[in-house]
């Protein structure tokens, strides 16, 4: 199948600074292969991940070039073989674009495998739809990866941020009383998003603070700060607790109290969600646009720019300048 158009993207073929690294090119339609579907892409957002693939160039060596961006929406165009044809015109939205591959949102189309571009409800715009992708699955996997809370308590650490808003809502809905560690400048929202609890994780005696928020206990972490959670949470958790953490990032390697957890049967499951399997990574997909139709998922839009303006929407991102996630619509 040829499409017999160019497309412009925006690419990198170093690892570097935005500025000096990423250039918008022109370059032939990509033709979907068997089990793919072309989209022509809507929305592009820019997420923490992306910034990471970009600066340390550790897909470069597999790749000569990449074009970034994980998450995103648009229209199917144009589908590859095995793929139904009533696919074509369908609203998507994408996720893991770019993981492992070489051709991410930073397009005006892409050839994306046909699970990874889940149908948009009809209640749902291109921009939630780019909302989602990382951080709401990352979200789902996180509270829901080991199957229901309901009735449970799950503190969610990191809750002011992409994933923890998401996470919030996600235990909320799911039925679980919810203990949110964040900025207390955040509390509100975070309650408006169903915590039941707002502590600040920079508050002396988080300890006890977090035994006091708890006194039934802990059941299930969704923890985007091991080290702080290692360090502080375990006398708040119950036996058999589940600490599923997607990030340390203050402490790459923190210390495991193993003897703590030994006695108590906790549960540390550290995951990426690029890597799950491809039956957690249908359930976490499934399980995200569930929610999204039923309308129970708000987003954080922190920033927008145009598609001419990719460089700045990196730059934004890596310098900490946008609270929520960057959306960039492509035109």
């Amino acid at each position: 199948m040829s499409t017999g158009s160019s497309i412009r993207a925006w690419s990198y073929a170093e690892a570097g600074a935005a500025g000096d690294v990423m250039r918008m090119e022109r370059m032939t339609a990509p033709v979907p292969a068997a089990g793919e579907v072309l989209v022509e892409t809507k929305v592009s957002a820019v997420n923490p991940t992306d910034i990471k693939r970009r600066t340390t160039g550790r897909e470069l060596g597999r790749f000569e070039r990449i074009i970034p961006n994980n998450d995103g929406s648009g229209v199917v165009v144009a589908v590859g073989e095995g793929v139904p044809a009533d696919r074509i015109g369908e609203h998507v939205w994408l996720f893991a674009a770019q993981a492992g591959r070489p051709h991410g949102t930073a397009s005006t189309k892409l050839a994306i495998p046909s699970a990874l571009a889940i149908e948009l409800p009809k209640s749902a715009s291109f921009a939630d739809g780019a909302c989602i992708g990382v951080p709401a699955v990352t979200a789902w996997h996180g509270v829901l990866g080991d199957g229901s809370v309901k009735d449970k308590t799950v503190m969610v650490s990191g809750a002011g941020g992409r994933v923890g808003r998401y996470a919030v809502q996600v235990a909320r809905t799911a039925g679980a009383r919810v203990v949110a560690l964040s900025r207390t400048a955040k509390a509100a929202e975070l309650q408006r998003l169903g915590a039941s609890v707002v502590l600040d994780y920079a508050a002396p005696n988080l300890t006890d603070r977090l035994k006091e928020a708890a006194p039934d206990g802990i059941d299930r972490v969704c923890d985007a700060a091991l080290a702080l959670t290692l360090e502080n949470a375990l006398p708040a958790l119950n036996p058999r607790a589940v600490i599923a953490a997607y990030a340390s990032d203050q402490k790459p390697t923190p210390a495991l109290p193993f003897g703590q957890m030994l006695y108590a049967n906790i549960a540390l499951q550290p995951f990426s969600i690029f890597a799950l399997s491809d039956d957690q990574r249908h359930a976490a997909l499934t399980g995200v646009s569930e929610l999204l139709s039923q309308g129970t998922l708000t987003h954080h839009v922190g920033a927008r720019f145009e598609f001419d303006q990719m460089v700045e929407a990196h730059e934004a991102v890596e310098a900490g300048q946008v609270e929520g996630t960057c959306l960039v619509a492509v035109k």
